[in-house]
């Protein structure tokens, strides 16, 4: 039963399965017409946009993408265009990085003397790195060259040594107590042994020769 428009129409009408069937229906229509026309006006904000993102993509004239290509890349490649400021300072061109990670963030180091700039990024924070050079390269001061760095978090490792001597007796063979005197044994220590044994017979017909087996 429609709820929308079952108050629309005369009571007597609305216990009527016909009725409510002719409306459900356009009730669903209506939905399925309302669902396409917002997600239309959608792919006109290019930070929401899906299947638009290839119109946005043909009047940026960026270079086309690999069939497959994410979402979120593809995204990112328009947002940095869109994004060009008239003078690309640091700060810019971190912000056009940042559009191709995870959290929007990126460094840039200067290295005025070299006349060329480093973009550093979080390796696990990186959506597409290939995307994000050609992005650089563009914006870019072209007299400028640039290289990006995705760097991983460091890690601390903190190896610890300690060691321990004991002076115990030995009541029983393969066992010992790291302590005793019935104040506790807090290490115990059992080692297997096993043997084997092998008999050959074989002739020997010259000094310091033998043979696995018989002739």
């Amino acid at each position: 039963m429609s709820q929308r428009l079952i108050f629309l129409i005369p009571p007597y009408y609305r216990k009527s399965k016909i009725t409510n069937g002719i409306l459900g229906a356009i009730e669903s229509e209506s939905d399925r017409r309302v669902d396409f026309a917002l997600d239309v006006i959608k792919q006109g904000n290019p930070i929401l946009a899906t299947w638009g993102l290839t119109e946005w993509e043909r009047q940026l004239k960026l270079p086309p993408v690999p069939e497959g290509t994410a979402i979120e890349t593809r995204r990112a490649r328009v947002l940095s265009r869109l994004n060009i400021p008239p003078l690309i300072t640091p700060k810019e061109m971190e912000k056009i990085a940042g559009e191709f990670t995870k959290s929007k963030q990126a460094n840039v180091v200067e290295y005025g003397r070299e006349k060329r700039f480093e973009v550093v990024v979080d390796i696990d924070d990186l959506l597409d790195y290939e995307r994000l050079a050609e992005s650089v390269f563009e914006m870019r001061p072209k007299h400028l060259s640039f290289s990006v760095l995705a760097k991983t978090k460091p890690e601390a490792i903190t190896v610890s040594v300690s060691s321990r001597s004991f002076e115990v007796e030995y009541p029983i063979c393969g066992l010992f107590y790291a302590e005793d005197d019935l104040e506790g044994r807090i290490y115990k220590e059992s080692v297997m042994v096993g043997e084997a044994a092998r008999t050959n017979s074989v002739d020997h017909p010259l000094t310091n020769t033998f043979y696995s087996v018989p002739e």
